[in-house]
């Protein structure tokens, strides 16, 4: 109050005894704080008005329609960086949020359709029992699209792996390990960490914490994709296979020296490729003079593994069992004409 009152004139100050004066001067010192107060209160909310006016955008709109109301959103570009005031111009340009970008219109119009194409035919030697060429075969099967068969063969050999795992491992907790029913020692006064059971993870013979516990590994995926995988496999793998003739009654006795020449003639090296030996039916001869081999694996055309494809170095099939391939994973004959369909007459028959 004494900085109040020294600000007043000295006419103004009152007076002890003047008790008249004395209340003139308190309703003016009320009306002078009213007055400072409203000042700052006016002044503050003219300030708040500007910021929020700076703010305040125009009505949000829908195409060219206007949305009715007062429905009103903020500016927020005072405060945007200098990256996303860039995303913002190029959303309004071209309407592509960040990290999206342009499709190609020809894109769509590829010759082919569908997740699998035909592929090229592709031209092979068929070799005799004694290594020389007596002929060729075409190979020309239904493989993936060239964008997407790295990984749809990735995920078919991830499937057959995954399918291998039995998935039997296990390990037992605490609470299944036998024993630790008793407190091993009292819970003070042994100088000792306390401690409520011997079977505990922190110790031997106690449980295993996070331990494997039985589970299927097998993934899902379907025929189709299964089918076109392999195919996308034999017919990558085209530079090295080796076709040949029949085994039939080639193999008249049982030895491993045998096969292991006969490999070496078609062109391949026994003792240190890994060789997949494709065949149709049943050549016990031949198949009890590969068993020794380390690196050689046998199957049939119609039992084929995406992991012997993969890992083969050289793939020998025969002529036989490379028709049976064309046949499972080719192109399929297309549909016959429908009965309905007109017929074009024949003049001269033909008398097979």
């Amino acid at each position: 109050q004494g900085a109040m009152y020294s600000s007043l004139p000295e006419t103004q100050l009152p007076s002890r005894g003047d008790k008249g004066s004395h209340q003139s001067f308190k309703s003016q010192l009320v009306t002078v704080t009213l007055a400072i107060v409203a000042g700052t209160a006016l002044g503050l909310g003219l300030v708040s008005y500007q910021h929020e006016s700076r703010l305040l955008s125009i009505p949000l709109t829908t195409g060219s329609t206007m949305r009715s109301g007062p429905t009103f959103r903020r500016d927020m570009s005072v405060y945007a960086s200098r990256q996303q005031k860039e995303a913002v111009d190029k959303f309004k340009q071209t309407g592509l949020r960040p990290g999206r970008e342009a499709r190609d219109p020809e894109a769509n119009q590829a010759p082919y359709k569908g997740k699998s194409v035909t592929a090229d035919s592709a031209s092979l030697s068929v070799h005799n029992f004694d290594g020389e060429v007596t002929g060729q075969a075409e190979m020309a099967l239904k493989v993936a699209r060239p964008e997407t068969a790295k990984g749809l063969v990735h995920r078919y050999l991830m499937y057959a792996r995954n399918s291998m795992r039995a998935g039997t491992a296990s390990t037992k907790t605490r609470g299944e390990v036998r024993g630790g029913g008793k407190k091993p020692y009292a819970q003070k006064k042994t100088g000792n960490a306390r401690m409520g059971s011997k079977r505990t993870p922190l110790r031997p013979g106690g449980g295993v914490i996070f331990g494997p516990r039985p589970r299927d590994w097998s993934v899902d995926m379907n025929q189709k994709e299964r089918r076109i995988a392999m195919a996308t496999a034999l017919q990558s793998a085209q530079d090295d296979i080796i076709v040949i003739e029949d085994l039939d009654s080639q193999f008249s006795e049982i030895k491993t020296k045998n096969m292991q020449q006969f490999l070496s003639r078609v062109g391949t090296k026994p003792a240190e490729d890994k060789i997949l030996l494709v065949v149709s039916g049943q050549k016990r001869n031949a198949l009890l003079s590969a068993r020794n081999i380390d690196k050689l694996k046998i199957n049939k055309p119609n039992s084929l593994r995406i992991v012997d494809v993969l890992g083969a170095d050289k793939i020998v099939v025969e002529k036989s069992a490379l028709d049976t391939i064309q046949g499972v994973f080719g192109p399929k004959a297309e549909a016959a004409a429908a009965p309905d369909a007109p017929v074009e007459e024949v003049a001269e028959p033909v008398v097979a």
